[in-house]
């Protein structure tokens, strides 16, 4: 093996988040009927601009994610004009659906299962840490891995390498012994290389990369990653 540890990103890298999310807020919206009255398109269109805008301004404003939520859904339907109020309630019908979704991306129980016993696995993840681990509790996957470091857990973000010095000291291997595996090119990429950590870009869709960016290997299938281990 030429790497002793493979760390993993989590959102749309072992886990489908974009698929988590729009199920769960179809079913959130269904549970109080207001897709009867409002389409798909209208809605997230407005909340997911504001929810974005919320989440990335969360620790400025000391927003927890239930605040987040809520925020975001009492935002998009005032300025929706539509007539509903429970707002806490459908953040927390939300939040409860999403932390119990069950949807990986393509092939991460296998590559997972292929890799376990021949290298030790870390988690690095931006997410909040009650959902991720009960994502990951639900797909069956979270027994895989020795390292298992949540942002908000530990109040520090990617790219910041300080978040990835504390999973090579829980793993107990130095940045040249470490692969790290994620899909995003800016919290994934940037502190993978200002850690001195390969980084393995995870490409599903294709997307075109700039010359800035020259990870040390792309893949669009995770079981890819069994020929660079």
């Amino acid at each position: 093996m030429r790497y002793k540890a493979i760390i993993f990103d989590l959102d749309n890298t072992l886990l489908d988040y974009s698929q988590s999310e729009r199920t769960c807020m179809q079913q959130a919206l269904e549970h109080y009927r207001l897709h009867e009255e409002l389409t798909w398109e209208e809605f997230w269109s407005t909340f997911g601009p504001i929810n974005f805008n919320y989440w990335m301004n969360r620790i400025q404003n000391n927003h927890d994610i239930r605040q987040v939520l809520e925020h975001s859904f009492t935002d998009t339907f005032l300025r929706l004009k539509r007539e509903f109020r429970q707002f806490r309630e459908i953040s927390e019908t939300y939040w409860g659906l999403f932390c119990s979704s069950n949807h990986m991306e393509p092939n991460a129980d296998l590559i997972l299962e292929h890799l376990h016993g021949d290298v030790t696995l870390g988690v690095i993840s931006n997410g909040i840490g009650e959902a991720q681990r009960k994502r990951m509790t639900t797909v069956g996957l979270f027994h895989y891995f020795d390292s298992f470091i949540i942002s908000d857990e530990v109040k520090c973000w990617k790219p910041d390498p300080q978040i990835f010095e504390l999973a090579l000291q829980e793993l107990e291997v130095g940045p040249d012994e470490v692969l790290y595996i994620g899909d995003s090119l800016t919290d994934d990429y940037e502190g993978a290389t200002r850690s001195g950590i390969d980084f393995c870009y995870y490409n599903r869709r294709g997307a075109v990369l700039s010359d800035h960016h020259r990870p040390a290997y792309t893949i669009r299938d995770l079981l890819e990653i069994k020929d660079l281990a």
